[in-house]
């Protein structure tokens, strides 16, 4: 364990010493960088007392190819940098720069001209003003394309003058700057390896966004890389760059229309942080309809400006800071968010804010000229793609965390699937770890589910999450079962489930499950009904009571059974359930062979007339003797089949088969009835009522000799189709009776809401009659209850003659039970019939018989 610590530290460290090591080193780079761009923003050595330069403008009303025209104005020059010029319109102008050496030594030097080539029109140098005009003609070159500039040499102790004529479509001058060789070749490498880096990284990342779009159909990915092109096509226009991308012609062209391309950049630059943000203003579709309304006027309105106006970049200065609000509001309506990504992409506003205004305060003349503030857009940008890169990461990565969160985590509840609790299960047990089970159901929720809706049932649970998560969170007993810490798992069929080492509690076990079935009460509220329910616990121990995660969990949901009929309510899984629930689910199989091979039978109970003792008819019962296991006790068989959904194919088979020996018995007693056992889950299926009339029109057996005992009366009275289709038995003359009345499902509430004919008093209360005066009372009255309201009384378990006597005083008209016969199979009743003297059989066979029918 020394060990292992040991190289956990280890690891950490190194972690941290290369993420130290990392960050100094992009910060030296950054530093670098940084000084270079300042060193290049700041240059006194050439603009010195030794070398002054001053300049004056003149602004003309239009080109004037010449130099005349200026030379004699000369008078009309002012040394503003600022044009006095209202004119929505291309301004031309004229810019007198000289020069003077002052030292000992001639200099060479170049001046450098930061326009676009195409608004550079007449240059011409004058050394003194009586010497002859020298014009200048530029190289139609790339790199002059990029850079107008050309070189002088500036004798000592003299002057030159240049005059150059400009095109403008603002009040501002374009700048002139004078620099030795060394400063402009470090100014043209700085320039080139800063837009080499821009669009290395804009075109990389916009073909990262689109291929994302492409294979996820983000539209946050579409509009970022149409922000990035639009980005790279202003910087491109204003900068000249595009010159090492383009042709001359296609690039002039591109020149014409960057007023549009910065249209578009904000435009997508608002999109897209409304899709980044996830703003939910974006699926408002009357939002929708406003805001491309709003884009397309907006286009309408550029268009019209271009063909009305021959400038209009002053409406373009004019919409820009609107654009830029826009943007703002749009960020400041989200900032409360709280997305981790969102962060830095609030951040990336700051450089992209500050380079924007400095280009458009460069653009109306209020920032003084510099390499860094002539670049501050593009730096801006870049650092702002660094942040944005930085979100769409985090963005990318907390949407493949929600998408496993949602993989991993019940939709409803919020809670952690199932698998989480199966695959921590399969570590520990890997690992030979002693631990436990436990799963808890909320008492009577299978009930409570009929009564809410899932939303109601499931914030139910979320609330248990939250309350055992708080008395969970610091117990080191309980296994987390996700990255997150969660300790907590939803199990299908309404349960949390957890794991936690019993020996590591602080507390006894007792202890422990108290305390959680007193923050489940605390926590069992319904639409702020305190329901004062706890949850029912099931325990299963490793490896005591299982190996696997499915043994582990089946266990401890098995003992939650058990458990519901403890005061406790709560229970450690036993040898005794497992071995029952083993044979439950081998008796499900053995039921479906058992109807395929016929291993069923149909045993007929005779039911004697009181009044005259004669017999009136038989409930058919049915047996099951299992070839291996033996004789099973239909208490047993079908409640599994009716859990296991197959109690309709029993149903049917009892019909048929019963029908079917009910023709042998009429041949001879015609009027002889048959009692069938019809389940309350049968008349609930769809389909069923429809089979069983397939099964009565086969057999020639009059459906008015035909009576269904129903049980669970009072499910079938709130069930509308069961209501149904007892009519409809009613309506083909079949008889409908109340089964096992006063147990269960059968009560008295029942007897006005259904169209019941019989009622059928449960052996419990028939049997010992004579000697037990509650039970007389309570067989009494229930038979004149029902003799008031028209019904036929059949009582089921006599077992001695006084039984007979005392049911027959109270007025009940039929008897069931030993004292007759026990239940017999077909023939051995055919046989019984045939022998018996007042429904019961003489020693030696003389008597009354029942007549034959002729």
């Amino acid at each position: 364990m020394q060990v292992i610590s040991f190289l956990e530290q280890a690891n950490k460290t190194i972690k941290v010493g290369f993420l130290f090591f990392f960050i100094a080193s992009i910060s030296l780079v950054l530093w670098l960088v940084a000084k270079n761009l300042w060193d290049l923003g700041d240059y006194p050595s050439i603009v010195s007392t030794q070398t002054p330069i001053e300049y004056e403008y003149l602004l003309t009303a239009e080109q004037q190819p010449d130099l005349e025209p200026p030379i004699s104005s000369m008078h009309l020059f002012v040394n503003k940098e600022r044009l006095d010029s209202n004119k929505i319109s291309d301004n031309f102008y004229w810019v007198k720069l000289t020069i003077t050496n002052k030292t000992d030594n001639k200099l060479n030097r170049i001046l450098h001209i930061d326009a676009l080539s195409e608004n550079i029109h007449s240059h011409y140098k004058v050394t003194k003003q009586k010497a002859p005009i020298e014009k200048i003609t530029l190289e139609n070159s790339i790199f002059q394309h990029m850079f107008p500039h050309f070189s002088f040499t500036l004798p000592a102790h003299d002057s030159l003058s240049f005059f150059i004529q400009l095109k403008t479509n603002t009040n501002r001058v374009a700048p002139l700057k004078i620099y030795d060789y060394a400063y402009f070749d470090r100014y043209i490498h700085s320039s080139i390896a800063l837009f080499g880096a821009f669009i290395g990284i804009v075109l990389l990342i916009s073909k990262n966004n689109i291929a994302l779009y492409i294979s996820l159909k983000d539209r946050v990915n579409f509009t970022y890389a149409a922000y990035l092109i639009c980005t790279f096509l202003v910087f491109s226009t204003s900068s000249g760059f595009g010159y090492l991308l383009f042709s001359n012609d296609f690039q002039l062209w591109l020149n014409q229309q960057s007023l549009y391309f910065q249209y578009a950049l904000n435009i997508y630059l608002i999109i897209f942080s409304l899709y980044f943000l996830q703003d939910r203003i974006m699926t408002n579709k009357v939002f929708k309809i406003r805001f491309y309304t709003l884009i397309a006027t907006f286009i309408v309105l550029v268009l019209a400006v271009q063909f009305v106006f021959s400038s209009h970049l002053t409406i373009f200065l004019w919409l820009q800071p609107i654009l830029w609000l826009f943007g703002i509001l749009v960020v400041f309506r989200n900032i409360n968010k709280k997305f981790v990504w969102a962060k830095f992409y609030y951040i990336s506003w700051l450089p992209y804010l500050a380079g924007s205004v400095t280009q458009y305060l460069i653009s109306v003349g209020y920032v003084e000229y510099s390499f860094v503030a002539k670049n501050a857009f593009i730096l801006g940008v870049i650092t702002q793609i660094g942040f944005i890169a930085l979100a769409l990461t985090e963005r990318m990565r907390k949407n493949e965390q929600d998408k496993l969160h949602h993989l991993s985590h019940h939709i409803k509840s919020g809670l952690p699937r199932q698998l989480n609790l199966t695959n921590t299960i399969k570590r520990l047990s890997d690992n030979n770890e002693k631990f436990s089970v436990i799963v808890i159901q909320p008492e009577h929720i299978q009930n409570m589910q009929h009564y809410v809706d899932d939303i109601t049932l499931f914030a139910l649970f979320k609330r248990f999450n939250q309350s055992l998560s708080l008395y969970f969170n610091n117990n080191k007993a309980i296994s987390p079962i996700t990255f997150d810490n969660e300790k907590l798992s939803y199990i299908q069929g309404k349960c949390i489930g957890f794991i936690v080492n019993l020996d590591e509690l602080k507390v006894s076990t007792e202890v422990f499950i108290q305390s959680i079935q007193n923050i489940l009460c605390k926590a069992y509220t319904i639409k702020d009904l305190n329901l004062s329910l706890t949850g029912v616990i099931g325990i299963a121990h490793y490896p005591e009571h299982g190996t696997t995660s499915k043994q582990l969990i089946k266990h401890a949901i098995l003992a939650i059974r058990e458990a519901q009929n403890t005061p406790e309510k709560w229970a450690t899984y036993e040898t005794h359930t497992r071995d029952n629930s083993t044979f439950l689910l081998e008796l499900a199989s053995d039921i479906q062979h058992a109807l395929r091979n016929n291993e069923l039978q149909i045993y007929h109970q005779p039911q004697v007339d009181l009044k005259t003792s004669k017999v009136c008819g038989s409930e058919c019962l049915i047996r099951w003797n299992h070839p291996t296991k033996g004789y099973i006790s239909p208490s047993i068989f079908i409640p599994v089949a009716e859990d296991m959904g197959l109690i309709n194919k029993i149903t049917l088979w009892v019909l048929e088969q019963s029908l079917a020996q009910h023709t042998l018995i009429m041949e001879d007693y015609r009027s002889h009835m048959v009692s069938i056992n019809i389940s309350g889950i049968n008349l609930t299926s769809k389909g069923f009522y429809q089979e069983m009339l397939d099964i009565v029109d086969k057999f020639n057996v009059p459906t008015e000799k035909i009576i269904f005992e129903i049980t669970e009366s009072a499910n079938i009275a709130k069930n509308e189709h069961a209501v149904q289709v007892i009519d409809k038995f009613t309506a083909l003359g079949i008889k409908v009776s109340i089964d096992d009345f006063g147990t269960g499902y059968s009560s008295l509430a029942n007897l006005d809401k259904l169209p019941f004919q019989e009622l059928k008093i449960d052996q419990q209360f028939v049997e010992n009659i004579h000697n037990d005066e509650k039970r007389r009372v309570i067989a009494e009255t229930t038979v004149k209850m029902a003799k008031g309201v028209g019904l036929e009384v059949v009582a089921e378990g006599l077992t001695t003659l006084q039984d007979e006597t005392t049911l027959s005083a109270f007025g009940c008209d039929i008897g069931q039970g030993y004292y007759y016969s026990e239940a017999l199979p077909i023939q051995t009743y055919l046989e019984w019939l045939s022998a018996q003297v007042n429904g019961k059989t003489p020693d030696d066979f003389h008597g009354e018989f029942i007549p034959k029918s002729t």
